[in-house]
């Protein structure tokens, strides 16, 4: 009789222990990972992988590969961006054999978007933190701060688009804390034309000279409006106040409107 019970409480002390491994496992999963910005951060990534995993096992290979390249993509322009310099542009232009150009522009868009607002949260972190309080007093921060400040949203489309290296903006950016709305709105809207033309290089058969002509004077325009437009705004102020001064003479006042004492 005791070897029955013996048994029978071995048998049941697994279930117990697998009974209570799901409160574990729950209080790890819904527990709050730092802040709001984080925790949404960290959960959305998680989302987003098991949406990838299930996608790559259900989805055809053509959709497969876009994972892929949403993926490729991320990474590219993750913190690790600036030690791959020049390396999307030819997978841009690979993938624009393969699906449309437009196609291409959108998964590269949204993913570049997604890892930008995690590269701006993430610098902003490391940027304020107490550690690179001599960075952010030191003599070239605080001649190009003012620079960029002058125009952000315009910088920043500008890098976005241009060769210029982006990753100047991505510290200016949380450095002067400037809205994560605006600094994604100008990457948009610097980014997807960016992403398309590359695409579009794979598809069409353009001439290497004209892109290399055509790149070389979209980029020479910019950076002129951007020099000259500080230059006419001290031209235009300059102006007004030379501009002379026109004073209104005082009506005379007539015999009527004269006292009587005068």
């Amino acid at each position: 009789m005791s070897t029955l019970a013996m048994h029978d409480g071995a048998s049941r002390a697994p279930r117990r222990t697998r009974g209570a491994a799901w409160p574990r496992w729950r209080v790890v999963l819904l527990r709050a990972r730092g802040d709001l910005v984080w925790n949404g951060i960290v959960r959305g990534s998680g989302v987003l992988a098991l949406v990838g995993i299930a996608v790559v096992l259900l989805a055809p290979p053509r959709v497969v590969g876009l994972v892929g390249f949403l993926v490729v993509t991320m990474w590219v322009n993750g913190p690790l961006g600036v030690f791959l310099p020049a390396t999307y542009e030819p997978i841009l232009m690979l993938f624009g054999r393969i699906y449309s150009p437009l196609v291409v522009a959108a998964v590269g868009i949204a993913g570049t978007l997604y890892i930008e607002f995690l590269n701006y949260h993430l610098h902003g972190r490391i940027i304020h933190s107490r550690h690179l309080e001599t960075l952010r007093n030191s003599a070239v921060v605080r001649r190009t701060v003012p620079l960029f400040q002058r125009a952000p949203f315009f910088t920043i489309w500008l890098f976005a688009w241009s060769p210029l290296p982006y990753w100047a903006v991505r510290v200016l950016g949380p450095l002067v804390r400037y809205p994560v709305g605006r600094y994604l709105l100008a990457t948009f809207l610097g980014r997807f034309p960016r992403l398309w033309f590359f695409a579009a290089l794979g598809w069409l058969p353009i001439p290497t000279r004209w892109m290399v002509v055509v790149t070389l004077g979209a980029i020479a325009m910019a950076v002129c409006a951007f020099l000259v437009r500080p230059a006419v705004e001290s031209l235009r102020r300059a102006l007004q106040l030379r501009r002379p001064i026109r004073f209104t003479p005082a009506p005379t006042p007539t015999a009527e409107e004269v006292p009587c004492g005068s």
